[in-house]
């Protein structure tokens, strides 16, 4: 019976789907594979899917940075805008590594962004044009990818969902200049120079 009833508890949370079934990068076993993997660490860190949340409130507006490193913990941080304007920061961490399987969550912090920091940070999303950037690089050819981070940005806004993911990107990449103004400007968080890859 306590099977049972663990399994039910976290159905709903499971049977969310956290991305669209598009492929964005040419081969369905990559996607597949990306999108079960960024999933279940959704799950550990109990995010919402805003995949979802874009097909069932056109009048919400967020965005998430996902950041999942090989050899560091996972680290999913949210903003989102009220009716009123008003921006609110979710931090959380959980205390598995990005690359390999889950762990549980260790961090959960949410506060209120003041206005001057909430419109930078929407103002930023603007000028790099997240909206209009790729959702997906191919690697140049020859090139394989093996211990590194993940880059995961997704927005929603007026009942529009857009998800863009990068590879331990470049300085001057747009998903770098915000991420880490989601990481450190942001949700403040204190981190040592070989943790940014």
């Amino acid at each position: 019976m306590k099977l049972v009833l663990c399994l039910m508890i976290g159905f709903p949370l499971l049977a969310q789907q956290y991305f669209p079934d598009a492929v964005r990068d040419g081969t369905s076993d990559g996607h597949q594979s990306r999108v079960t993997w960024y999933s279940k660490h959704l799950v550990s860190l109990k995010e919402p899917s805003l995949w979802e949340l874009s097909r069932q409130d056109p009048k919400v507006e967020t965005y998430r940075f996902l950041w999942l490193r090989t050899f560091d913990r996972p680290i999913s941080i949210r903003i989102s805008v009220d009716s009123r304007g008003a921006v609110a920061l979710t931090t959380k961490i959980t205390n598995a590594q990005g690359g390999i399987e889950p762990g549980r969550l260790v961090q959960n912090r949410t506060k209120r962004l003041n206005k001057d920091l909430a419109d930078w940070v929407l103002g930023m999303l603007e000028q790099y044009k997240f909206w209009d950037l790729p959702s997906y690089l191919e690697p140049k050819e020859g090139v394989i990818n093996l211990d590194g981070a993940r880059w995961i940005i997704e927005g929603v806004k007026n009942g529009r969902y857009h998800v863009v993911d990068r590879f331990s990107p470049i300085e001057r990449d747009p998903i770098h200049i915000l991420g880490i103004a989601f990481a450190i400007n942001l949700a403040e968080l204190k981190l040592l120079y070989q943790e940014v890859y």
